[in-house]
């Protein structure tokens, strides 16, 4: 998959391109990276209901998979910064239902001491609904 990264300016930028490129394989396949990525209680807000949740060991890829959806992901665009990250990309494939899915969204992370400690992730409502409901 060709990403597009960005050249690092500062410490801040190149610590969160390091752990970027040890996250992003795991994300791609659609599985949890190395425990060592992440920090104690790591969250996830979602602009779907405005909540804030721990991430979960299995993601929820993974758990919407396992109920027979076939799941890809298309059209990186990736964007280090001083302290994280912001990935661009489109969820695209099948819900269990066999319904097309296709969903683009922003995920948001920040990065401290060479963890990450949060994500924002931005989807189009909307389009989640074949696999959500």
């Amino acid at each position: 998959m060709d990403v597009d990264f960005p050249i690092p300016t500062t410490s801040g930028s190149a610590e969160a391109l390091a752990v970027l490129r040890r996250w992003l394989p795991a994300f791609l396949e659609g599985r949890r990276a190395d425990e060592d990525l992440y920090a104690d209680r790591v969250t996830t807000w979602h602009n779907i209901g405005e909540r804030e949740v721990e991430v979960q060991r299995t993601p929820s890829r993974t758990r919407i998979e396992s109920g027979g959806a076939q799941l890809r992901i298309e059209g990186v665009r990736v964007r280090v910064f001083d302290g994280g990250w912001v990935l661009q990309s489109t969820t695209a494939g099948t819900s269990a239902g066999g319904e097309p899915v296709r969903i683009p969204s922003c995920l948001v992370a920040s990065v401290e001491k060479g963890r990450i400690t949060r994500f924002e992730e931005y989807a189009d409502s909307a389009a989640t609904r074949p696999l959500l409901g």
